[in-house]
C-alpha cells in the first residue's frame, strides 16, 4: 500500500495544478508476494468454473485501469508493471502518466498479476489496461484535483469520461480535510455520472487514511483476518466519522492485494451483465456515460456492489486463510446497517454474486404490477427512479415464498450519493445523501404482517440484512424512504436465499448456528435446548423458530407447546390449531383438549 501526502493545495482554475505530492509505502513487512495457495477457491472460482466451464465469463471485452503510487523507498521510482510478465502475455497495458523512469514496479506488477493476470486473476480475459500514477490520476491525468474541469478522460468537451468500466486503486493516503473533502466528491461523482466502478484498500492496520476508503460510491476491500483499517474518516459533515468500512473482505494481505482481486471479480460480472436480456426494467433498462456509450442496468455501479455484497459470505471455510467464524456475533462489531465492522457483508464469493446478476432484474410490484413483484431465490433490481418525488414509488416490494428448506436470506440495498457535479469546465461538489431503509416482513398470514428484520442505518449508502427463514412462510423484502424524506433517487437491491453447509452435520447450517452464537465446528450442540422451551436446537431449526427465545411469535405459548399440539409457533395470532388433512373426530378433541390445557399453563405461568 502507498500513502499520498499532499505537501500543498493547488489552486482552482484552468492550468496546471501548482502543488506536488509525495508518497510513503505501507508494505507489510516481509509481505511482497500475495498468498497463491487457493484463494481462488476460497473464493468460490473453482465451483463457478466447474459448473460453467466453457462458458465462464473472463473480463472479456472490459476495459480496465490501474492506478499505482511510487514507493517510499523509491519516490521517484518506476510505477508500471512489468509489461514481460508472463501472466500480461496477450495483454495491452497502456502507460497513461508520462515519464522517462526506466524499470518497473514490483508491487504494480503483484497488483496486475491479481487484477488481470492471465491464470492468477478471476478475470483472466482483460486485455486492455490503462496505467496511471496515483499523483497524475488524481491532478490533471483524470481526477482533475486542482482545476475547475469535471473529473474526466481529456481536457476536451467532447471527451469528458473514461473508456474504462474498473479501475483499482491499491494505495491509501491522507492530506488536509478540504483537499480529502474535493477528491473524494470527485471520485464519487466520477462513479455516479459514469459508471466507472472504483475499488479502494484501506490501510493494513489501525491507522486511519481518508484517502480513497471514505468514499461512499466505491467499493472499498479489506482482508478476511480484519487486520485493515475500519470505518471512514471524518472529513467534513457529509463525509463523517464511523461508516462501515470496508464494504466486504478478501482471504488475501496485504491489502494491496485484496482490491485487485476483487477488481478482478468486479471485471468478470461487467462482462456477465453485457447481456441484454438480463436487465428488463420496464422504463429504464441502460443508461449512459457522459460520452453516451451505454451502460446495461446489469453492469451499473450499485448494481456490481450490491450483488458482491449480497453474494459475500458471513461464515467462511477458507484453505490457507484466516475464518470468518463470529461474524455480528458480539455487539460491539455490529454496524447499523446490518454488517460487521470488520468485514463489511464477508468474504467475497463469486458463485453466488455471479449468480445473483445472471438471474436477471426482477423488478418490484410497484414497478410492474402485473408481475406482482414475485422474485427468485437470486436476483437483482434497478429501480431508476424511487423516492416519491415527481410521481415515482415511494416503496418497492419484492414477494417471496420458501420452500421446506430452512434458508438465509442475504440482501444488500445499495445508492450512490449524489454529487451535483457542475458542468465539464466547471465542477460542483455538493452532494446529497439521501436515507432508504430495508424491511423483512413474514406475510404468511397476510392480515397479520409480521416483522421479521429491519436495516433502517443513517449517514450510510447501503442497509443490509441477513436473516434465517423459516419453512413454508411467505415474505415481503421492502425499500422505503427513511425519516419521511421525499425524493427522486435510483438504488440497486440484490439477494440470495440459499441453503448454507452444514461443516459439523449436526442438522443445523453454519450461517444459521454463527447467527444464533453456536459452534458451527461442534456437532454436539444440535441435541441442546438453548432457550428451554422443549425443542432441541436442531429441531428449532428445522421448524423455523428462535433456538434463543422459548417464545418466538410472542403469543404466551412457548414453541415446544405449540408444536406439540399442532398450533404455529411462528404465528402472534395463534394459539390455533393447524387443520391436518384426515384427522379424525377423536385426534381433533383430544387436540383441542390439549390446546385448552397449554392454554392454562400460560395462563397460570403468566
Amino acid at each position: 500500500m502507498k500513502r499520498f501526502i499532499p505537501k500543498g493545495r493547488g489552486r482552482a482554475g484552468f492550468g496546471p495544478a501548482s502543488f506536488f505530492f509525495a508518497l510513503a509505502a505501507l508494505f507489510l513487512l516481509g509481505v511482497c508476494q500475495p498468498s497463491q495457495a487457493g484463494y481462488k477457491e476460497d473464493m468460490g472460482f473453482g465451483l463457478l468454473l466447474s459448473e460453467l466451464g466453457g462458458g465462464m465469463p473472463t473480463g472479456s471485452g472490459v476495459l480496465v485501469t490501474q492506478v499505482e503510487a511510487r514507493t517510499s523507498y523509491e519516490p521517484s521510482g518506476p510505477f508500471m508493471p512489468n509489461t514481460a510478465e508472463p501472466q500480461f502475455s496477450g495483454k495491452r497495458i497502456l502507460k497513461k502518466t508520462s515519464d522517462s523512469v526506466p524499470g518497473a514496479s514490483s508491487h504494480a506488477t503483484t497488483v496486475g498479476q491479481l487484477f488481470y493476470g492471465n491464470s492468477s486473476s478471476l478475470s483472466p480475459g482483460v486485455t486492455e489496461i490503462h496505467c496511471y500514477e496515483a499523483n497524475h490520476y488524481l491532478t490533471n491525468g483524470f481526477l482533475h484535483y486542482g482545476y475547475a474541469y469535471q473529473p474526466g478522460y481529456s481536457f476536451s468537451p467532447a471527451d469528458k469520461s473514461s473508456p474504462s468500466r474498473v479501475a483499482n486503486h491499491s494505495w491509501v493516503g491522507s492530506a488536509g480535510p478540504e483537499t480529502n473533502s474535493e477528491i473524494l466528491r470527485r471520485l464519487d461523482f466520477l462513479v455516479q455520472a459514469d459508471q466507472f466502478i472504483q475499488v479502494v484498500a484501506p490501510a493494513n492496520s489501525t491507522t486511519n487514511q481518508a484517502l480513497l476508503i471514505s468514499s461512499f460510491n466505491s467499493i472499498s476491500v479489506g482482508r478476511s483476518d480484519g487486520f485493515h483499517q475500519r470505518g471512514s474518516v471524518v472529513v467534513d459533515s457529509t463525509y463523517t466519522e464511523g461508516r462501515t468500512k470496508p464494504d466486504l473482505v478478501v482471504p488475501n494481505s496485504p491489502t494491496s492485494y485484496t482490491a485487485p482481486l476483487a477488481a478482478s471479480a468486479v471485471a468478470l460480472l461487467v462482462e456477465t451483465g453485457g447481456d441484454s436480456t438480463l436487465s428488463r426494467d420496464p422504463v429504464e433498462p441502460h443508461t449512459t456515460d457522459r460520452d453516451g456509450a451505454l451502460i446495461l442496468n446489469a453492469q451499473r455501479s450499485e448494481v456490481v456492489k450490491a450483488s458482491l455484497m449480497a453474494g459475500a459470505n458471513r461464515v467462511t471455510h477458507n484453505g490457507s486463510f484466516a475464518n470468518i467464524a463470529d461474524y455480528r456475533l458480539s455487539p460491539q462489531n455490529r454496524s447499523p446497517n446490518g454488517l460487521d465492522k470488520r468485514f463489511g457483508a464477508g468474504q467475497l464469493d463469486l458463485y453466488h454474486s455471479y449468480h445473483i446478476i445472471a438471474a436477471g432484474e426482477q423488478n418490484s410490484a410497484e414497478d410492474q404490477p402485473s408481475g406482482g413483484g414475485l422474485v427468485g431465490f437470486y436476483g437483482w433490481d434497478l429501480d431508476p427512479a424511487f423516492g416519491g418525488a415527481d410521481g415515482t414509488n415511494s416503496v418497492a416490494s419484492y414477494h417471496f415464498s420458501t420452500d421446506q428448506n430452512p434458508r438465509m436470506l442475504q440482501a444488500s440495498l445499495v445508492w450512490n450519493i449524489q454529487i451535483r457535479g457542475g458542468t465539464w469546465n466547471n465542477f460542483n461538489g455538493q452532494a446529497t445523501l439521501y436515507d432508504l431503509d430495508l424491511f423483512l416482513e413474514d406475510l404468511t398470514d397476510p392480515q397479520r404482517p409480521w416483522l421479521v428484520a429491519a436495516s433502517t442505518s443513517t449517514g450510510e449508502n447501503t442497509e443490509n440484512l441477513w436473516v434465517p427463514l423459516s419453512p413454508g412462510r411467505h415474505y415481503r423484502l421492502q425499500v422505503r424512504p427513511g425519516q419521511a424524506q421525499v425524493f427522486k433517487q435510483d438504488y440497486a437491491l440484490a439477494w440470495r436465499i440459499t441453503i448454507p453447509p452444514d461443516t459439523d452435520g449436526d442438522g443445523m447450517s453454519d450461517d444459521w448456528e454463527v447467527y444464533h452464537g453456536f459452534d458451527y465446528l461442534n456437532p454436539g450442540d444440535g441435541g441442546l435446548d438453548a432457550d428451554a422451551d422443549g425443542l432441541t436446537n436442531a429441531e428449532e431449526h428445522s421448524f423455523g423458530t428462535d433456538p434463543q427465545n422459548p417464545d418466538t411469535d410472542g403469543d404466551g405459548l412457548t414453541d415446544g407447546d405449540e408444536i406439540s399440539m399442532g398450533s404455529d409457533p411462528l404465528d402472534p395470532s395463534s394459539p390455533k390449531l393447524i387443520a391436518v388433512p384426515g384427522m379424525t373426530k377423536e385426534a381433533l378433541l383430544l387436540a383441542l383438549l390439549g390446546l385448552l390445557a397449554v392454554a392454562l399453563r400460560a395462563r397460570n405461568r403468566s
